[in-house]
C-alpha cells in the first residue's frame, strides 16, 4: 500500500495526465515541451484563412506536476484578463512574455516563467494556409514527433488549408486514403492523398 503522500502525487499525476489529454494536440506539446526541455511548434489558424506558426522552448525542465501547474496558472490569468478560452498560444505567450491580444484589448506580459527565473523563447509567423510547413509543424500538427511520409505531410496540409490545424489519426487517415470529414464549415470530402 502507498503512503498517503504517494497515494495523493500518483492521484495528482492521474488527473494531470487526464487533463492534458482532454485538451487540444498544442497544449499537449507545449506541456511537453516544458517537461522535455524541448521546443514546441504550435499550429493555430487565424480568422483570415491563414495560420500561425509559434516556437516556444523554456530555458529548464519542468516536472508533469509543475509543468501543468505553470500551464493552468497562464489559463487562470488569462481568463482573469477577459479570455474566456485561452489558446494553447496565448498560453505560451503568458509563459514566456511578450503581446497577447485579448477582447479587452493588447497587454504586454513579463512571462511567468520568466519571473520566475525560468526564462523561455517564444517566436510567432504567420503563413499562408497551404504553405509548406516546417518538419516540426507536422510533428505539431499531427499530435507527435516522428518524421512525417510525404503522403502524411500531404494529407495534413490538406486538412490545414480545410481549417483542421491539430487533425486526429482518424481524420489524417482519412485524408490518406479520402472520404468526408467534419470541419467548421461543415463536411468536407478529401479526395485522399494515396489514391
Amino acid at each position: 500500500m502507498l503512503p498517503r503522500p504517494g497515494a495523493a502525487a500518483v492521484l495528482v499525476c492521474a488527473t494531470l495526465a487526464a487533463h492534458a489529454q482532454s485538451d487540444d494536440r498544442n497544449v499537449q506539446n507545449l506541456l511537453a515541451a516544458l517537461v522535455n526541455g524541448t521546443e514546441a511548434t504550435l499550429v493555430t489558424p487565424l480568422i483570415t484563412g491563414e495560420v500561425q506558426l509559434t516556437s516556444f522552448q523554456s530555458a529548464s525542465r519542468m516536472s508533469a506536476i509543475d509543468a501543468m501547474a505553470a500551464i493552468n496558472r497562464a489559463r487562470g490569468q488569462l481568463q482573469a484578463l477577459g479570455e474566456p478560452q485561452p489558446t494553447a498560444e496565448e498560453i505560451a505567450r503568458m509563459l514566456a512574455g511578450g503581446p497577447i491580444e485579448l477582447p479587452g484589448g493588447r497587454i504586454e506580459t513579463q512571462g511567468m516563467l520568466t519571473a520566475s527565473g525560468q526564462p523561455a523563447v517564444i517566436r510567432s509567423q504567420i503563413v499562408a494556409a497551404g504553405t509548406p510547413l516546417p518538419a516540426s509543424a507536422h510533428a505539431a500538427a499531427a499530435g507527435g514527433s516522428a518524421p512525417p511520409s510525404a503522403a502524411r505531410q500531404m494529407a495534413i496540409q490538406q486538412l490545414l488549408a480545410v481549417g483542421i490545424a491539430n487533425p486526429t489519426e482518424d481524420q489524417i487517415r482519412t485524408a490518406l486514403a479520402g472520404g468526408t470529414v467534419n470541419t467548421v464549415n461543415g463536411p468536407y470530402q478529401m479526395p485522399g492523398t494515396l489514391k
